[in-house]
């Protein structure tokens, strides 16, 4: 059946930026940058702009609006930005050119959007800590060595250990973080009883998400298996990391391109999307595929469809995304953080309704910090002392019940606490979690409305 010839206009939304109020979303993204600096000159009467990561030598012409030419740093070290949208990367001078094989900046912030197009993304750029390099200067050793760095200038563990300090330029506001890295790595394990790069950067991260929780801004640390090797998985439960997970998946053709990422960025935006309580692997809400990702491979491109393989890769607690016999889509295998399994913080989610309990408590009561307590005659607390308390830090969790967050709560003030000589009101608060339907099992059978006695 034709179609009369007309004048489509289809009505968008996003563009205003606006965002929902609520800061389970707020992320970040840590990477090892280089400084962004355009220039625009008016050759032959035709403006040229150009790009690059390392200011002139001589003092370069302010920029001069009126004219549009001159130098302006779109971009700076250390410096945190928030953005809105995969637009704001791109002012800053972090579009498709400034990836490279090793660098995939853009690509990580396309895919948070592309997963949530609501997202809101802090990111910097950072400079590793550069360690001394030694020039092997003897003209008589063997020319394939002679000027080569004895030792790497950049690590991965350098980077992740920036997380805090992003973290606290934020004010505590990022939930949720990735770190990516586009220097050389050595393998991905431990050889000869020493951690190597991306084991050093899950142990770099846990310490960084302890020293966050300890200042009182939890958040969950997401890092990319770097030399990931499919056949040699090490298993992700020994490093004791229950606050960091490690991402493995890559689209099948990006991995031609960036050739030692993972698709951290896509992981970070589903997490942000995700209520606190949920598991990204959930199928009916987070099919993966799309732009930038459409075909499940590991980092380097493998593709692995053996369900031993991918149960051994689960079983080490990766972050991976797969397929389903019989639904079109991709989607993550899990949630999973480097620990053990009995842990209560072996999933994200986890993790997350715990971090927003513990934020939501301290809120209502820092107010109460340091406040006069009455006590009984015994030297126990006060019925309206206990009552008071308790109902508190019942209304500050009552709306995760609400959102369905949390299945329930229970918060208990003992009044036969000796408040006198210690100076500290305890309070006891339990969380119970909302359940997730990992695995589905049905009982299926023939029936015969005669009976089996009736033939």
């Amino acid at each position: 059946m034709g179609t009369l010839n007309d004048v489509v206009i289809n009505k968008l939304s996003g563009g205003l930026g606006r965002r929902n109020p609520d800061q389970d979303m707020v992320s970040g993204l840590l990477f090892d940058g280089d400084n962004i600096f355009e220039e625009k000159k008016l050759v032959s009467g035709k403006l040229e702009t150009t790009y690059s990561s390392v200011a002139p030598s001589a003092p370069a012409t302010p920029y001069d609006a009126a004219k549009g030419e001159g130098m302006v740093q779109l971009f700076e070290q250390e410096k945190l930005y928030r953005l809105a949208s995969v637009e704001d990367a791109e002012a800053l001078g972090i579009d498709a050119d400034y990836d490279s094989e090793t660098q995939s900046a853009h690509y990580q912030i396309e895919q948070f959007f592309r997963m949530n197009p609501s997202g809101d993304l802090f990111i910097m750029g950072t400079k590793a800590n550069e360690a001394v390099a030694e020039v092997v200067e003897d003209l008589s050793a063997s020319p394939q060595v002679v000027g080569v760095p004895a030792v790497a200038a950049t690590a991965y563990n350098d980077v992740v250990s920036k997380a805090k300090a992003m973290q606290e330029e934020a004010n505590g506001a990022i939930r949720q973080m990735a770190v990516i890295f586009s220097g050389t790595v050595s393998e991905f394990g431990t050889v000869q009883g020493e951690s190597t790069s991306t084991t050093k950067a899950v142990q770099a991260a846990q310490t960084e998400a302890n020293n966050a929780y300890k200042d009182y801004m939890p958040f969950e640390i997401i890092l990319e298996g770097k030399k990931f090797d499919v056949d040699a998985a090490i298993d992700l439960k020994e490093l004791n990391a229950e606050n960091v997970s490690v991402v493995v998946a890559m689209d099948a053709e990006k991995a031609k391109t960036y050739t030692d990422s993972a698709a951290v960025g896509m992981v970070l935006g589903a997490v942000s999307k995700a209520k606190v309580s949920e598991n990204i692997a959930w199928i009916q809400k987070f099919n993966v595929s799309g732009e930038g990702f459409g075909k499940a491979a590991f980092v380097g491109g493998k593709e692995v469809k053996t369900i031993g393989t991918l149960n051994t890769l689960n079983d080490s607690k990766y972050i991976f995304a797969r397929t389903h016999t019989g639904l079109p889509g991709v989607y993550f295998n899990d949630s999973h953080t480097c620990t053990l399994g009995t842990s209560d913080f072996t999933y994200i989610e986890n993790n997350r309704t715990i971090n927003k309990a513990v934020r939501l408590l301290r809120t209502a009561l820092l107010p109460r910090l340091a406040m006069a307590i009455q006590v009984n005659s015994n030297g126990n607390l006060q019925q309206s002392v206990t009552k008071s308390f308790e109902n508190l830090c019942r209304a500050a969790l009552e709306g995760m019940v609400s959102n369905q967050e949390v299945s329930a709560f229970d918060v208990y003030v003992d009044p036969k606490q000796n408040i006198l000589a210690t100076s500290e009101l305890k309070i006891k608060a339990e969380v119970t979690p909302v359940g997730t339907a990992r695995r589905i099992s049905v009982d299926l059978g023939f029936k015969n409305p005669f009976g089996v006695d009736k033939a």
